[in-house]
């Protein structure tokens, strides 16, 4: 079986965005598992573009982190191993606290108020069992605060970090008995910011972190360490 037989040819237009974007939603979902190895004259043929416009994709999501080059081998999905995610997951404490310094700062109270409105679509999602949304509503959160920090580098860090943890919740998504545990801290964090207590919401958005990450890897399939999956290039 063809595993890229199921992608529509694109419009030229804006011809590196619509490769990346497809290729990009297509790791994150699973579709092309962690070590597959990329043809660009199949991908490029199934997409109807010339190979340019792959070349400049693949770049792309080197820089991001979803594929890597391996000598011998050529272009293969960045594998998804415990220390990968123990790294990604670090970095990103690291990062969340920093915004999160800045942001207290300088969020008014009519700033935090939206964050109500996500964490109760967040329970909406959670009760009708929808993963997939409620991940995107879960980093949306996240986002805002990133956001409100005004700062651009963190923001723009914090948009690499993203994929990577979309990618980690998307395929290893069994990290929560149900799904409202999502929620978790959420509430209390926002209340902490109203209160303006720096060193309360930092407590709370640390553990809410390592939380996450602790049930990440609680549930962590020990053959994705080392199993090698199916190359692009296998014969149908």
């Amino acid at each position: 079986m063809n595993t890229l037989e199921h992608l529509q040819r694109i419009e030229p237009r804006t011809l590196k965005e619509n490769v990346t974007g497809i290729l990009r939603q297509l790791i994150v979902e699973g579709t092309l598992p962690p070590g597959a190895e990329f043809n660009q004259a199949q991908i490029a043929e199934q997409l109807g573009v010339s190979r340019g416009p792959i070349r400049e994709a693949l770049g792309q999501l080197e820089q991001e982190g979803l594929l890597q080059s391996v000598p011998y081998k050529g272009v293969v999905v960045t594998p998804l191993t415990r220390q990968y995610v123990e790294e990604l997951y670090s970095v990103r404490t690291a990062l969340e606290l920093l915004a999160l310094d800045r942001a207290l700062d300088r969020m008014t109270d009519a700033e935090i108020d939206p964050l109500d409105t996500v964490v109760e679509e967040m329970r909406t999602v959670a009760r009708s069992g929808d993963l997939v949304r409620l991940v995107e509503i879960d980093l949306q959160f996240h986002e805002y605060l990133i956001a409100h920090s005004h700062h651009e580098l963190a923001h723009k860090l914090w948009l690499t970090l993203e994929v990577g943890m979309r990618r980690c919740l998307r395929t290893r998504h069994r990290i929560y008995t149900f799904l409202d545990e999502v929620v978790g801290s959420h509430p209390t964090l926002i209340t902490a910011l109203r209160q303006r207590n720096k060193p309360l919401a930092k407590q709370i958005l640390s553990d809410h972190i390592a939380e996450s990450l602790h049930n990440l890897l609680a549930n962590w399939p020990a053959e994705t360490e080392e199993a090698a999956s199916p190359a692009l290039t296998s014969p149908s």
